[in-house]
């Protein structure tokens, strides 16, 4: 589902095609472009929110409680006992070793923060764009500055 649409420019010169996409707070990682044999160029990803549901939240923290109980009833069933606590523990110490991101640090920095306005748009996006006929496919140019990516397509010229 699409969740997110940023907002396009499109613009041509006599060289090239040019599309603009705003995507504040993106990084070009989490941009992905895409050309089929169709000729249309597909650009999409994901806006991650900084805030928190409580809903989604508690939800996640019950799915955590339901797998930690199963994985328990596991390893009881297990014959020898000792070995699968072993290795349950060893599952769980490198489950909880894992690095958090910039985004999830502000995820925590904001659990308690009660929002009364939400504007910004977050989740999944994805726009394609069909591209003209003289439009040359070998040449695409995609640079992301500023939470802008710019995508240059140059134009083949046409005999005349």
């Amino acid at each position: 589902l699409v969740d997110y649409t940023p907002n396009i420019n499109l613009s041509e010169d006599e060289k090239n095609y040019y599309i603009h996409a705003d995507l504040p707070g993106m990084t070009k990682d989490q941009v992905k472009m895409e050309l089929n044999e169709d000729r249309i160029l597909t650009i999409s990803g994901e806006r991650e929110s900084i805030y928190d549901n409580n809903d989604e939240k508690e939800e996640k923290e019950e799915k955590e409680k339901q797998e930690k109980q199963e994985k328990q009833e596991r390893g009881k069933e297990e014959e020898n006992t000792e070995e699968s606590t072993e290795n349950m523990e060893t599952e769980e110490e490198n489950t909880t070793t894992t690095t958090t991101t910039t985004t999830e640090e502000n995820k925590k920095n904001n659990e308690n923060r009660k929002y009364s306005m939400i504007e910004c748009s977050y989740g999944k996006f994805s726009r394609s764009f069909t591209l003209p006929e003289d439009a040359n496919l070998d040449g695409i140019q995609a640079k992301m500055e500023n939470g802008v990516l710019e995508v240059i397509i140059n134009k083949i010229e046409t005999p005349k």
